[in-house]
């Protein structure tokens, strides 16, 4: 008998509280920023499509990400993600109930989604470019807001 993969339920609560999310981020990489989520179930809730955007002054746009969750073949979640910064598609795996790890690339990057409370989101960004372990570079704690 194969082993089952651990149980993630984080793409079940984002198909229950779809919506535009709203909220403020910070980090060593990023500065603060102003930040948005879109969480849209799709193919009758088993993916959801997540948009993010953060702005702030005087720049304008910081950061576009385009990004699909759903559950891979071998029954543990994946994130697919497109953005302004990255080389194109780029796919992340779970390796935590929240976290998810990208194995292609140069660097070593890690996203973390947590939805801690109903109607609250947090999408942290986690890489290193000296070799060494990745580390929280840029965190936006968002809000349901409709």
């Amino acid at each position: 008998m194969l082993p089952q993969p651990p149980r993630f339920d984080l793409l079940e609560r984002l198909v229950a509280a779809p919506g535009l999310y709203r909220g403020r981020g910070d980090g060593p990489e990023s500065g603060p920023f102003l930040a948005r989520m879109r969480v849209s179930p799709v193919v009758r809730g088993r993916a959801v499509t997540l948009d993010f955007e953060a702005t702030a002054e005087p720049d304008g746009l910081r950061r576009l990400e385009y990004a699909v969750l759903a559950v891979g073949d071998g029954g543990r979640p994946e994130l697919y993600v497109a953005g302004l910064e990255l080389p194109g598609m780029v796919r992340f795996v779970a390796t935590g109930p929240e976290e998810f790890t990208a194995y292609d690339g140069q660097l070593a990057a890690r996203i973390v989604l947590t939805a801690p409370r109903p109607g609250t989101l947090t999408y942290a960004w986690w890489w290193s470019r000296d070799g060494s372990a990745p580390r929280e570079q840029s965190r936006a704690d968002l809000r349901l807001t409709g």
